[in-house]
């Protein structure tokens, strides 16, 4: 499908030319927010510019953060953690939509573990110090000194002007083959994100007097994107393109919730799915939530001291001494550092079985220690791996691994013996069910199944902008 495409052109483009001629300038442009204020459950639009060829690895969110309520709190880790939904359309036509974008993207993040230096403009990778730098005076003769607090601390207030950004997608802004969009074709895309309640990214400092969070939120303002912009002086691309049926495979997911249980009842759970290639599907479960509650890390059940709450570094100097957590209740801390609503409590978890349309998958409901590698399997982990690319740092046992980070994947790739490529399984034409039987050694509490699927779909762009997905 490639021989007409020269060596030298960068796969990025995709189509066919012959040669590029001319000049390329590239700028970043701004596109503000149809409203640049935002609260809980509002959603904001962002209407990409007509006629641009724009580069979808540069889109970036950007906007400031101001924390209200009685008893502070601080933002759970990732800015992606305040979008609730993503929703993608062009030219009237929803390319995609993800619900529960925030625990899905919580969920992934925390299986591929991004370096922490690469977040330092916002993304929120590392919630828990709280740096700032002092104002560089014109008389000032040297530099001046920077200043970190620990952002758990009883003394800490609600911050108000907290700089976030999201540089990273998941679904088409993130996986579209051709990362190169020429607007123009599309007609207006317009993205659309629908923000989150204040329980599923604020949580609570450690101060042992507060025990509620019911009146605490957050303000949204400056909401903006920002995107990269190409353009030739020559005209061959845009000849090359012409009135082509315009093709960019990505990624989809379909996040199902169901029905509360008991661990002591298990998880029993069925979706039906109808998809061109259904590459994996994921089963977790979380605990519902009303209100923000106290920030899940060590040191977040004490009193507030400095001599009780810690950050990451210190988590990971010495994972033993700050093993649970410190104060009343110390059962849940450890290095998780999130939000209560962010923890993928699969602790407990004896065995798990996949199957669909009642074939079980695997030859026998495999353990804990099975699934992890099952799961290292799905996520294309197993065998030499030399990367420093794994699961988030803090995750220092397959026991921390279930009790706040769990999930079972299933992995449905099948190589095609015709063209020798993976491609997911097909259900096209009629639905599969999918169900997982998760069984727990006990547990009494309510908690929540989530299934999801990660599907491989293709979007075509016509001539006269007509847009479809299959």
């Amino acid at each position: 499908m490639y021989e007409q495409i020269p060596a030298t052109l960068p796969q990025e483009f995709f189509y066919n030319l012959s040669k590029l001629q001319g000049s390329m300038s590239k700028n970043i442009l701004k596109v503000t927010a149809d409203r640049t204020t935002a609260t809980p459950g509002n959603i904001t639009q962002f209407r990409l510019p007509i006629g641009s060829l724009i580069d979808l690895r540069s889109l970036s969110v950007w906007w400031k953060t101001k924390l209200t309520g009685t008893n502070p709190t601080i933002p759970g880790r990732y800015s992606s953690s305040f979008i609730k939904r993503i929703s993608i359309s062009a030219n009237n036509v929803v390319i995609q939509q993800i619900e529960d974008y925030n625990l899905l993207y919580n969920l992934m993040a925390d299986h591929t573990n991004k370096s922490h230096t690469k977040g330092l403009a916002g993304e929120f990778l590392d919630n828990t110090v709280i740096y700032n730098d002092s104002t560089l005076a014109s008389s000032d003769t040297t530099a001046q000194a920077l200043t970190a607090a620990n952002a758990m601390l009883a003394s800490t207030a609600n911050q108000t002007e907290i700089p976030m950004h999201v540089n990273n997608f998941l679904g088409v802004l993130g996986s579209t083959s051709t990362p190169i969009w020429p607007t123009d074709r599309f007609g207006e895309i317009i993205i659309s994100i629908q923000w989150d309640q204040p329980y599923a990214m604020l949580g609570g400092t450690a101060e042992a007097s507060a025990a509620t969070y019911t009146n605490n939120t957050y303000e949204l303002s400056d909401l903006y994107l920002s995107v990269e912009a190409l353009s030739f002086s020559d005209d061959s691309y845009y000849t090359s393109i012409g009135n082509k049926d315009l093709m960019y495979g990505f990624n989809d997911y379909i996040v199902t919730r169901f029905a509360e249980c008991t661990k002591t009842q298990g998880i029993n759970v069925t979706t039906y799915l109808n998809a061109n290639s259904l590459d994996w599907v994921a089963c977790t479960a979380v605990v519902n939530q009303t209100a923000p509650k106290t920030m899940v890390g060590y040191g977040g059940n004490g009193d507030g001291a400095s001599a009780n709450v810690i950050n990451l570094y210190k988590y990971l100097s010495d994972p033993v001494t700050y093993v649970n957590n410190n104060g009343t209740s110390p059962e849940t801390g450890d290095g998780f550092f999130n939000t209560a609503y962010m923890v993928r409590d699969l602790q407990g978890l004896t065995s798990c079985q996949f199957s669909i349309n009642n074939k079980s998958l695997n030859y026998a409901p495999l353990n804990k220690y099975e699934l992890f590698q099952n799961n290292l399997c799905a996520l294309g982990y197993e065998g030499v791996d030399a990367s420093k690319n794994g699961l988030i740092d803090t995750c220092v046992s397959i026991f921390h691994y279930f009790k706040y980070y769990g999930a079972c994947f299933q992995s449905l790739e099948l190589v095609d013996k015709d063209a020798y490529y993976l491609s997911g399984l097909s259900s096209a034409g009629s639905s599969c069910a999918v169900n997982c039987s998760i069984k727990f050694a006990g547990g009494a509490y309510n908690i929540v199944p989530v299934m999801v699927a990660k599907m491989s779909k293709v979007l075509h762009v016509k001539s006269g902008r007509q847009i479809s997905v299959e």
